[in-house]
């Protein structure tokens, strides 16, 4: 696949994304950039949610799921709006046209940069992640498409037989199966695609939502979002290049518009372009999305949304306090302050999260480097982005003239809080505060660009003002005489000093988890060769067989990659007794009874050999000495090779 033949691959998965959600966003009441904007987090919900519902009800996964039930959604929203709109009489006032227009006219530049991020970090459409976790979330997508259950509740144990269900959330997953519904592409091509739609066309969108509540009716903001969403390295290119963490890309690109929510419940958004009304639903659908895509994006709307809701608390008890209902004026921030703590000290402590909390990743510098780091938006050792980092500074210092962005900057601060802490502490006593992540300093630098890009629209809208204030351009034309020319001329300078968005760093970042598909067998998931030779057996094994195989050598991306059931489909296999034993004794299938016992228990009947090992200096493929070569031992029927790579019929338990 070229990436012109790409193309209608992206547009597919685009179209999933936000057409789905757009028919509810607009029988709602929005227009504009905002109707646009949210449509992702409504589709994220509903498909979400309508899996999980399709599994209960005995319903089949299909493309036909998630529509008929955004149609059903849409037909409520649609009659809700329409008896309360009867009923109270309360119509916003629609976005100037030019609003949308210059939205999408900032895209442009968007798709151009954040394309060739792409191209040059990924290398090919369907080229594989080489990474730990791509290796669940590509056979996620394989065991969807294989089952026909999308559901979250189950979607944890990949449905291998006698692992029962357990949650994993499955937005992410459902989202790409639709995409191969839609096409027919493979699982990698449609999976690489899909996220780079989130990187280029939702999350953009969704920032612009953020910045239309922080700064108002802006044409020039609208103008300049898209192109400060996608400069910083370390979202959403960070995600793309580390994990891969393609679920928590998806959770984090719905985080703008559950804390645009919080704005217009907190009375803090400058031209409410939601209202409270519809403020409400909206925040409970947008952490159904983030809690569906990945969970820990949850406790990050909720972390940074906290200091939008505390601001509102605060400016309407001065304002009770100046009338002299001084009794009544602390109720409000006491109130925000012990629901806060309260919940922050549930999550801290409940047994649920636990085992997210003891994840440990070690410190890797010390607290004053962090802290630079995150100055200079270069968490992680990551080049420093000195041009934006300086805007963003820009933005920082004007908080203390506009109270619009107070809160921006006091969630800025616990995004820098909770990275530093990650990176250069990371204790059994600071889970308290990270644990919700991980203790991942990925993640949670991850976090910095939500309030990063309203802070770096605001100082480029506040120097182009500033411009045209002091009246120093007598001689340049209109264009550059206005606010919204010299904000576009200003971010096109912003462009040109971070040499077109930092985008050969960005792609850097991507292409190292890519690139190991161009190296050695020795350390990569799955070579060209071990690829072919997937393709050359998958006839010769019944659709509906379970194959044996050690998931350390690439043929665990069988199930992705040619739809057939291994029983190692994630590199690490669970503590089934069943799946143990076979591990450690199938070739001794001949002669060891409780071979056959757990070969027909789950229905196992062939034995497939790969090529090469997976991070190899760990000696992870020794673990597994019972799905070695079976060379002429009795029990086993070879069916074809190449080199190394073997497929064998197990013919001592009648299962082959």
């Amino acid at each position: 696949m070229t990436w012109l033949d790409a193309v209608p691959l992206a547009l597919v998965c685009a179209a999933w994304l936000i057409l789905p959600g757009l028919p509810v966003t607009y029988l709602a009441g929005l227009r504009g950039i905002t109707a646009v904007g949210v449509a992702p987090a409504v589709t994220v919900a509903v498909t979400g949610v309508s899996a999980v519902a399709a599994n209960k009800l005995g319903i089949g996964w299909s493309i036909w799921v998630p529509l008929v039930s955004v149609l059903v959604l849409a037909v409520l929203v649609g009659l809700g709006a329409l008896l309360l709109r009867r009923r109270f009489q309360v119509v916003r006032p629609a976005d100037p046209r030019g609003l949308l227009v210059a939205a999408l006219l900032g895209l442009v530049p968007v798709l151009v940069i954040g394309s060739v991020i792409l191209v040059k970090g990924m290398g090919r459409p369907e080229e594989l992640a080489q990474t730990f976790d791509t290796v669940f979330h590509y056979n996620a997508v394989g065991y969807i498409l294989d089952s026909g259950n999308a559901s979250s509740l189950t979607l944890g144990t990949l449905g291998l037989p006698g692992l029962g269900g357990s949650f994993y959330p499955g937005a992410w997953h459902d989202l790409v199966s639709l995409a191969v519904l839609s096409t027919g592409a493979g699982i990698p091509a449609a999976s690489n695609l899909m996220a780079g739609v989130l990187a280029v066309v939702v999350w953009p969108l969704s920032c612009m939502v953020l910045v239309r509540q922080v700064i108002g009716r802006s044409v020039a903001a609208m103008a300049c979002t898209g192109v400060v969403s996608i400069a910083f390295s370390t979202f959403p290119w960070g995600l793309l290049g580390f994990g891969v963490l393609w679920p928590n890309t998806l959770g984090m690109t719905v985080a703008p518009i559950g804390i645009a929510a919080v704005l217009s419940l907190s009375g803090l958004a400058t031209d409410d372009a939601l209202g409270k009304a519809r403020a409400w639903p909206l925040l409970g659908i947008s952490y159904v999305a983030a809690g569906l895509a990945h969970p820990n994006v949850v406790f990050s709307m909720t972390g940074i949304g906290f200091f939008a809701v505390l601001t509102g608390a605060l400016r309407r008890s001065i304002g009770l306090y100046r009338e002299g209902r001084r009794a009544r004026a602390f109720v409000g921030p006491v109130v925000v302050v012990v629901l806060f703590g309260a919940v922050w000290w549930w999550a801290a402590h409940a047994s649920v999260f636990e085992p997210i909390r003891r994840s440990y990743w070690p410190p890797f510098e010390s607290p004053a480097q962090a802290v630079g780091e995150a100055l200079l938006n270069a968490q992680n050792n990551r080049t420093a982005l000195w041009a934006l980092s300086a805007v963003v500074l820009v933005g920082i210092v004007l908080a203390k003239r506009y109270r619009a962005l107070r809160w921006v900057v006091a969630g800025h601060a616990l995004s820098i809080f909770l990275f530093v802490v990650a990176a250069s502490m990371n204790r059994p006593d600071t889970a308290k505060f990270t644990g919700f992540w991980y203790n991942d300093s990925y993640r949670l630098a991850a976090m910095l660009p939500i309030t990063g890009v309203p802070l770096v629209v605001a100082a480029l809208l506040w120097a182009a003002t500033k411009t045209t204030e002091w009246g120093k351009l007598p001689r340049l034309g209109g264009l550059l005489r206005s606010v919204t020319g010299l904000t576009v001329v200003l971010a096109a300078l912003l462009v040109v000093a971070t040499k077109g968005l930092y985008f050969g760093a960005h792609a850097e970042s991507i292409k190292s988890i890519y690139a190991g598909a161009r190296r050695s067998a020795d350390s990569t998931l799955v070579s060209d060769r071990e690829l072919a030779f997937f393709q050359r057996i998958k006839d010769k094994i019944p659709a509906d067989a379970m194959v044996a195989n050690n998931p350390w050598d690439g043929t665990v991306m069988m199930p992705s990659l040619i739809g057939r059931k291994t029983i190692g489909a994630q590199l690490l296999l669970d503590s089934n007794p069943a799946y143990t034993y076979l591990a450690q004794h199938l070739v001794d299938v001949a002669r060891d009874p409780q071979v056959c016992r757990y070969a027909k228990q789950l229905g196992v009947g062939y034995l497939v050999i790969g090529d090469g090992t997976f991070w190899s200096a760990d000696g992870r493929r020794l673990q597994y000495p019972g799905t070695i070569d079976p060379g002429r031992r009795p029990g086993f029927q070879l069916l074809d090779s190449d080199g190394p790579m073997k497929l064998f019929r197990i013919t001592a338990c009648g299962t082959g």
